[in-house]
């Protein structure tokens, strides 16, 4: 059986990759004063430098059905038998519910939507592994079998340059008391990329030094010191934070790979211009 992949933009799966992997995105929009805009038709630099500042703060639109439908219809008639789409957690966005509205126009064997119940390269690391999976010949069920295993395997964690960006979209869920102190005492947010929740706030470190080791104390804490991982970087505007970032996880873990994959401007906008992530999990090579 022919399997196509789609997943979403906010895996943060560079496009060479993805085109590689024979993976298609579903794109959500961002909602500006002058209109919705598609991802991929905005600058994503310009984007980043000056979302602080407007005013009204943009906000993101779910794919609808249609999104979904068009696409999903498209490959299916290019000769693909099956259309598998690896959905962002619905902790953050309602996608996956208009994917289930989608594939009722479809025949019950033409479509399978799976929950990642996360986001970000943690994400991406499933879409590569059911693409390499279905390549070789595995079942839908097979498949989900590996990618719900995955989930114990996989650890996302990160950091922002503001509270006040973090939180504005109310899409990170405070784990943490923050009170108007963290300004005054420079702390940088920390976040957790959480299968449960979908990403959680890890309190604040002082200054970025500060959070960068306490994400380095979360991984240890989380992960296993005799796994080798891939280490999946990823930046909005903060190239060298990301290197200081895999400087130390590579002192604390085996690492086999590292990749680098830009942050999304729709992740960018949750999460805020500074913000790294890194993402530890098991090679999609298998």
């Amino acid at each position: 059986m022919k399997v196509k992949v789609f997943t979403d933009v906010t895996t943060f799966i560079p496009k060479e990759l993805a085109k590689e992997y024979d993976i298609d995105f579903i794109e959500l929009s961002i909602l500006m004063e002058d209109g919705a805009h598609k991802e991929e038709s905005i600058d994503r630099e310009d984007f980043i430098n000056k979302m602080k500042d407007m005013d009204p703060y943009p906000t993101t639109s779910q794919a609808n059905a249609h999104d979904f439908l068009e696409p999903f219809q498209k490959v299916l008639s290019e000769g693909y038998d099956h259309v598998f789409y690896i959905g962002l957690s619905l902790n953050l966005s309602n996608s996956q519910n208009s994917a289930n509205i989608a594939i009722k126009k479809l025949k019950k064997e033409q479509a399978t939507i799976y929950d990642s119940e996360i986001m970000a390269p943690c994400q991406g690391i499933m879409a590569l592994s059911a693409s390499r999976l279905f390549k070789k010949g595995k079942s839908i069920d097979e498949v989900i079998t590996y990618l719900d295993s995955l989930k114990d395997k996989i650890y996302g964690a990160g950091l922002s340059s503001s509270f006040d960006i973090l939180f504005k979209t109310g899409k990170v869920k405070k784990g943490a008391a923050i009170s108007m102190i963290s300004s005054v005492m420079q702390l940088k947010p920390m976040f957790e990329l959480n299968f449960e929740k979908g990403i959680i706030s890890l309190g604040g470190g002082k200054g970025f030094k500060g959070a960068v080791k306490k994400i380095i104390e979360n991984i240890q804490e989380k992960t296993d010191s005799e796994t080798e991982y891939v280490l999946i970087l990823s930046d909005a505007l903060s190239p060298d934070l990301m290197m200081t970032m895999e400087k130390e996880i590579k002192k604390i873990r085996k690492i086999k790979e590292v990749y680098y994959w830009p942050i999304s401007v729709v992740a960018a906008h949750t999460l805020g211009k500074g913000a790294v992530t890194a993402v530890l999990g098991p090679s999609w090579e298998i």
